[in-house]
């Protein structure tokens, strides 16, 4: 069996990279080839920052989206070591097929499709017609863990959400709201699966991590944020700890701003405490049963359905009481220790209902 995956294309994203490499790794089960269709522009920073169209220089000129700050300000060069290091770990770990200028040219190259997991469904970026797999036969369409992360549809794209949800032979969501969305487009019910990130093991996940440059041997708390960082929650309780902050993301330590993907596991994984508004920083967190503190997504771009997502993987757990909200100051009582229940059977659990689905999609006996 050959399956063509479809995802979100690039080198910007810890957990883009993690659930992609994830999700082939499970296919890997039932299928013989595996391979990640890339199928949205190339824009890997190092390749192409030299082409500058006649936009740049006025961009330049005028400080357009901060152009001229990020440049002056080393951001570019720091983007560029960063991105290296992302794709470095992706061409070790995840078979891409490049070159692709049409999708329907390959549709016999595959007996399936499958799209997921991530925000492949999020209305307001991507290729939704390509992401519907719009491309391909009704027969090979499979959504795995799919997620659309929006509060709403825009009145523009329901016309595409109704023709590329209907064209889907299979669909599994990654959280509730997501089913629910479909659920009014459809009329379908339709499963809610975990990330493929959890499907696979720690021992698994080890193999494929490495001690960060930055590691000194020292104990540490580890944060993760793509919106606003709550800096006096988390200063408050390094004080009370002693134990100093590693702020992943962060431009003005040069060596924590370029963490690969491989450290980036490891970083979670032997950190004391973890403060994060990352769905999937928190995912390793319980992978690797830390302390955690999950934050809501605060900034440019953030809604509160995004949280949707964590509400759900919480609830495996029985893990709500570790989550930190404006009300709360992003603070939580005794935030070093935390209790985990049986996990293992969870994971059992959810993996068990993984593969009952993936087979019937699949046809696999």
């Amino acid at each position: 069996m050959r399956i063509g995956k479809i995802t979100i294309d690039g080198y910007y994203n810890y957990g883009n990279l993690l659930q992609n490499y994830a999700l082939q790794e499970v296919l890997m089960k039932y299928a013989t080839t595996v391979e990640t269709v890339w199928h949205d522009p190339d824009w890997f920073m190092p390749k192409y920052w030299g082409n500058w169209s006649w936009k740049e220089p006025i961009k330049y000129i005028l400080n357009r989206y901060m152009f001229r700050d990020q440049m002056k300000s080393g951001h570019i060069g720091r983007e560029m070591v960063r991105q290296g290091k992302l794709k470095d770990w992706s061409d070790r770990y995840i078979q891409i097929r490049f070159g692709i200028k049409n999708l329907t040219d390959i549709v016999d190259d595959y007996d399936y499709f499958v799209v997921g997991s991530d925000q492949v469904w999020n209305p307001y970026f991507g290729n939704l017609k390509d992401n519907f797999l719009s491309f391909a036969p009704f027969e090979k369409r499979i959504a795995y863990a799919a997620s659309i992360a929006s509060p709403e549809i825009p009145e523009d794209k329901k016309v595409i959400f109704q023709e590329g949800l209907n064209g889907m032979k299979w669909i599994s969501m990654r959280e509730q709201e997501g089913a629910n969305t479909v659920k009014q487009f459809t009329g379908r019910d339709v499963p809610v699966v975990v990330d493929p990130t959890m499907l696979l093991t720690p021992d698994e996940w080890r193999k494929v991590s490495r001690k960060p440059a930055w590691y000194r041997g020292e104990d540490y708390i580890l944060t993760y944020f793509l919106g606003n960082r709550p800096d006096a929650a988390i200063q408050q309780v390094a004080n009370e700890s002693g134990l100093p902050i590693v702020n992943l993301l962060d431009e003005d330590v040069y060596e924590y701003y370029v963490t690969g993907v491989d450290e980036f596991i490891w970083a979670i994984e032997h950190a004391s405490l973890i403060y994060t508004d990352s769905f999937h920083g928190t995912v390793f967190s319980v992978l690797f049963q830390k302390p955690f503190v999950v934050c809501n997504r605060v900034g440019e771009g953030c809604t509160s359905k995004m949280s949707s997502r964590i509400d759900t993987l919480l609830s495996y757990f029985e893990l709500e009481g570790r989550r930190g909200t404006q009300k709360n100051n992003y603070l939580i009582d005794d935030p070093m220790h935390i209790s985990y229940n049986d996990t293992q059977a969870v994971f059992q659990r959810e993996w068990n209902r993984a593969d009952d689905y993936l087979r019937k999609a699949l046809n696999v006996e």
